[in-house]
């Protein structure tokens, strides 16, 4: 199958999934091109991407000179006009429409064409994915996460963009009850999990006792706060208590404010990101895994951390909370421990538990690796998402995008 992801960034540091979802598609021998809005200008890089062997094509950002170029192009194809008729302003249609434009030509420079156009994240910035599927007469298909559904104010196109999918992909079973109800009653939803490769991240290093890891970006809902915060009640119980904190973001000042205010400058280091290797290392040498999600007051959440299957591939058992659908891979007092968000207090209760605790400790880890291997690997997930592909190009639905 020849396959087209439109995308926003890529690759994202943070979006390691989708990486990943195109990396073993490449791998399962279908061709796969990649059209992207914005280069990366980011350092790191997964080691994935280098090996990546993909046509990629980035859109420069259009300007108002692009509006007058619209009106003799294939954007205004009536495929793709009839499917422009949604709550966006002017200035984001034409935008559209000019990506729409940019991504067709890219790929009637292919080789081949295309059978199917895929996109992650229902945003404004990709209804072209849409247009461009209907122009060529294929299918749509999209994968949806967290903070393009439940952040606040969800855009007023959410819905459309998501009802004019062939099928709409999401990540867990609380993301696919959530878009039944609110947007999409009608479309056929399929989960398929952003998985990994487990055998990436097999422990490397030893266990340091007393460590415990946190990686994510410095955002409200991945609750650092709290952690700092359960940290801070474990350490009065196990002084010697390491937390190494891996991630960026505009809240790292605020934190680092309140680790000097907690006191905790001996038993806190924050490490930036940092490569593959490291990051390796990192989940290898920690006891336990830190990650106590909230909702944000905007309603984003996460959906499941990536790095919480990172860290269980590794052997490092987790400490999450009961938040959308982390508990879909985290079974409390299996093979890892939640608690409530924004209750510091059972966090740390949690951790020490894993610090202190060796056969319930030596339980989880075992568990936690395979749930991550049977249920979380990107190998079979992409099994899963390559049934969906063939199930939107299937269905009689398809047969509108012909006409």
């Amino acid at each position: 199958m020849n396959v087209l992801y439109y995308l926003r960034r890529f690759p994202k540091l943070s979006e390691s999934f989708v990486l990943n979802e195109i990396y073993e598609l490449e791998r399962a021998g279908h061709e796969v091109a990649v059209c992207a809005l914005y280069r990366t200008d980011e350092e790191l890089t997964h080691e994935e991407f280098g090996e990546l062997d993909v046509p990629i094509r980035y859109i420069e950002p259009p300007t108002y000179r692009n509006a007058t170029e619209l009106l003799s192009i294939k954007a205004l194809h009536p495929r793709i006009l009839r499917r422009a008729f949604h709550r966006l302003s002017p200035v984001d249609h034409v935008a559209n429409l000019y990506r729409a434009r940019r991504c067709i030509e890219f790929v009637d420079d292919l080789d081949e064409g295309i059978d199917h156009v895929h996109t992650h994240f229902a945003m404004r910035t990709q209804f072209p994915a849409r247009y461009v599927a209907a122009y060529y007469g294929v299918p749509f298909t999209i994968t949806t996460h967290a903070n393009d559904l439940f952040s606040e104010p969800v855009g007023r196109y959410t819905g459309s963009l998501l009802r004019s999918a062939d099928r709409i992909v999401t990540i867990s079973e609380y993301n696919r009850e959530y878009i039944r109800n609110r947007f999409a009653e009608e479309t056929p939803i399929d989960v398929v999990r952003a998985g990994i490769r487990p055998e990436k991240f097999s422990p490397i290093v030893p266990t340091v006792d007393n460590r415990v890891l946190t990686v994510g970006r410095f955002v409200e809902k991945k609750g650092l706060e709290y952690a700092l915060e359960a940290i801070d009640r474990v350490a009065e119980r196990i002084p010697e208590v390491e937390y190494h904190v891996v991630g960026s973001g505009r809240r790292r000042d605020a934190l680092e404010r309140k680790v000097e205010k907690l006191g905790l400058e001996s038993n806190v280091t924050f490490l930036n990101n940092v490569d593959d290797q490291q990051l390796r290392a990192e989940y290898a040498e920690a006891r336990c895994f830190l990650l106590p999600c909230v909702v944000a007051e905007s309603g984003d959440r996460d959906g499941i951390p990536v790095v919480l299957m990172e860290a269980m591939a590794t052997k490092t058992p987790a400490v999450s909370t009961r938040v959308s659908g982390i508990p879909e891979l985290i079974d409390h007092e299996v093979n890892g421990l939640l608690t409530e968000p924004r209750d510091p207090t059972a966090t740390a209760e949690a951790v020490v538990r894993l610090l202190r605790n060796d056969e319930e400790w030596s339980a989880y880890r075992t568990r936690a690796h395979e749930r991550v291997v049977s249920e979380f690997n990107i190998a079979t997930e992409v099994e899963r998402l390559e049934a969906s592909f063939e199930a939107a190009r299937a269905s009689d639905e398809t047969t509108r995008y012909r006409d």
